[in-house]
């Protein structure tokens, strides 16, 4: 690749995290020599994009409309590579997906699958609960829980994912079985919730707060108390069906209603999903776990 569009890949990069230090680390490449890149796309066009202080880089109204450009350019050669290259019968290179955890662990039991039939893929999960920049973190695929509303993101319906009220066999010996919603108050409930929040659960329809001995903004974390006993916790169908076969989780409330969550995938809509992680995408779509959800 010529060194111009090594450096308008470079720009462009700096353009979306205005940040030396991270680039040259996503970049493998030192301070000096982003910098470098950076000077030669200015010398190129003639017109400085960027305001340079010690502590922020700013671009400026020409970097705005270079990067138009500049994407378009890419684009068409990644297209273009896409089309001629080696990777035109059988898509290869990596692909970043962003998933929360109990989805993540999902998808990577199956990715068998995907590897054997497209071998020169590389999957990289960025797993957490917590909702990643799509931009900021080069994803080419993330996950999103509930409805989006981001006009910079293509999005694409997966699906509904259950979730069921389970607590270890050994608890409900110890305390009892709830007879009813309002008895969840005089349980431990293992609570999902971030920093401070109150934890909050929506069953038949109305808000509850609930609160234990132990919380977490983990849903693993909150999966493994409930395997260890610690109380009652409302997690994804898909992470319990198998402890609930193996009865080492039971069912609690089989009858009341727990609206399912609405989950999305989304990609940046500046940019065209290179056909490797359309490949990806058409994975998840494929095996979104519906079956299992509706079976739990």
């Amino acid at each position: 690749m010529s060194d111009l569009l090594i450096a308008m890949r470079t720009f462009v990069r700096l353009h979306e995290v205005p940040n030396f230090s991270r680039v040259a680390q996503e970049m493998h490449a030192s301070h000096t020599t982003i910098a470098r890149r950076l000077d030669q796309v200015e010398a190129h066009f003639g017109v400085p994009l960027f305001h340079r202080t010690t502590r922020r880089l700013v671009p400026t109204a020409e970097a705005d409309r270079l990067l138009l450009h500049a994407r378009a350019m890419l684009d068409a050669l990644d297209a273009a590579e896409a089309d001629f290259g080696p990777a035109k019968d059988q898509p290869r290179g990596l692909v970043r997906v962003g998933l929360t955890t109990a989805l993540g662990l999902y998808y990577v039991e199956r990715l068998g699958e995907l590897a054997e039939r497209h071998p020169g893929l590389q999957i990289d999960c960025a797993m957490t609960d917590w909702q990643r920049d799509v931009v900021e973190d080069r994803l080419d695929i993330a996950l999103r829980v509930g409805p989006v509303s981001d006009d910079s993101l293509v999005v694409h319906p997966l699906g509904p994912l259950a979730r069921r009220l389970v607590a270890h066999p050994d608890y409900l010996a110890r305390h009892g079985v709830p007879a009813s919603v309002d008895a969840l108050g005089d349980h431990q409930c293992i609570a999902y919730a971030y920093g401070d929040m109150p934890a909050r659960w929506t069953i038949d329809g109305r808000e509850r707060l609930v609160s234990g001995l132990f919380r977490s903004d983990n849903s693993e974390a909150v999966h493994r108390a409930a395997l260890s006993g610690l109380g009652i916790a409302l997690l994804p169908a898909i992470r319990v069906a198998a402890d609930m076969a193996a009865g080492r989780l039971a069912l609690v409330l089989p009858d009341c209603v727990i609206a399912p969550l609405d989950i999305f995938a989304v990609h940046p809509s500046h940019r065209r999903l290179p056909p490797r992680a359309r490949l990806v995408l058409d994975f998840m779509k494929a095996h979104f776990p519906a079956s299992v959800c509706e079976s739990v």
